[in-house]
């Protein structure tokens, strides 16, 4: 019998039939990282969704309390198992394929949970709000039992934030107005801060300690505004000072080293995205193009991508959660000022799921970004990390 050639000499077609043969996600990346061809022939799993089935009738109880949970790759229509929740359990976070999960009222606390890292799961220490659901948690890449940090929106106006070897969360108040509340958070891993927004548009710092007995720091974006009443006509340009009081949904992140707003007008689908230049005042105001680029935004790390870097990704577009309709995955385009169900959604989203509310990424990090002009590698595949540790576990 003739030997065999190389494995990048298999045409593509057998590829594709080997690739849908695997169902567990760590799988699929490690046969993506074998080689070039392969990872042409095998689409990265992105975007996708996590989604919890629904039991069927006369399911097992342990089936009935302990539902799966997947990442439901949206153009291929394809699931890949992540972990099992307890019913009643709360996806809070997603970051770099992780979960950051609130089963309290399961009283299994609030817990991190990576199928990729062999479904460990990092127990996060008791948070005593109480038991008011979580809205978010932000967390460092790359957590181990031993080195972590996670920052929640505790309630209205306050923080949580934890470290490995504290004996507690840390409780931070943020100073904003009685009328307002925190909304959504971001963590920027480049200089260590976590910024998040309120429901008027009031954007507030958290500082993250370099130092073990250093205690975090939250400040006003703006410096001068320390001690001052929000002024949205001080921080927008019109009309968004007026906007910012009719869109109840407000997201943050950033992009080639800029930071942004993503605002919705739940009743009309409206969305509006928003630049920060630190050099003008007022400091905000709303983009008519993201330069080919387009955004997830949700309970997630908000991920930033071209359409080369996923398959049925369109350019210059901010995919977002529709909470109000079975958590659908929707698509607003920035050029047209329009949104549009998720493609794939119609025929992807099964009755059998149960949407949470939250996009799923491998990698975090958006593939190029442009730098004084030039195009600056940051993260070559959504599965390189995982064929990287698979090769070396070998």
């Amino acid at each position: 019998m003739a030997p065999f050639g190389p494995w990048a000499d298999i045409p593509p077609k057998p590829l594709a039939l080997v690739g849908n043969g695997l169902h567990l996600l760590e799988f699929y990346c490690r046969a993506r990282g074998v080689c070039t061809a392969w990872r042409a022939a095998l689409p990265p799993p992105v975007p996708s969704l996590v989604i919890v089935t629904i039991p069927p009738p006369g399911a097992s109880s342990l089936y009935r309390h302990f539902p799966e949970v997947f990442a439901l790759f949206l153009p291929a229509e394809r699931l890949f198992p992540l972990t099992t929740f307890r019913r009643g359990s709360l996806c809070v976070g997603s970051s770099n394929g992780w979960l950051a999960v609130d089963a309290r009222s399961c009283s299994l606390g609030i817990y991190l949970v990576s199928r990729l890292s062999g479904g460990k799961e990092i127990r996060l220490l008791p948070l005593r709000n109480d038991n008011k659901p979580v809205p978010k948690i932000v967390f460092a890449p790359n957590p181990k039992p031993d080195d972590y940090v996670a920052i929640a929106i505790c309630d209205l106006r306050r923080l949580a934030y934890t470290k490995t070897r504290d004996m507690k969360w840390m409780i931070l108040d943020v100073a904003i107005g009685e009328r307002d509340k925190l909304i959504d958070l971001a963590y920027d891993t480049d200089d260590g801060k976590v910024y998040c927004v309120t429901l008027l548009g009031d954007v507030h710092v958290l500082h993250i300690p370099r130092r073990q007995r250093r205690r975090p720091i939250v400040e006003p974006l703006l410096a001068e505004r320390a001690g001052l009443p929000f002024d949205p006509a001080a921080a927008y340009a019109a009309p968004y000072d007026t906007v910012s009081k009719f869109t109840a949904v407000k997201n943050v992140f950033f992009f080639g080293g800029n930071l942004y707003q993503v605002w919705r007008n739940v009743m009309k689908d409206d969305i509006f995205v928003l630049k920060y230049n630190p050099e003008r005042r007022p400091c905000w105001d709303a983009v008519t193009d993201m330069g080919g680029y387009s955004v997830f935004v949700g309970k997630n790390h908000p991920v930033v991508l071209q359409p080369k870097d996923a398959p049925g990704v369109t350019a210059n577009c901010v995919y977002w959660i529709n909470e109000g309709s079975r958590n659908e995955p929707m698509v607003f385009d920035v050029v047209t000022r329009t949104s549009t169900l998720h493609p794939s959604a119609a025929k992807a989203m099964s009755p059998s799921f149960e949407p949470v509310c939250c996009w799923y990424f491998l990698d975090d990090k958006i593939t190029e970004v442009q730098d004084n002009g030039r195009k600056r590698r940051q993260s070559i595949d959504h599965c390189e990390q995982v064929s990287k540790t698979s090769r070396k576990a070998h």
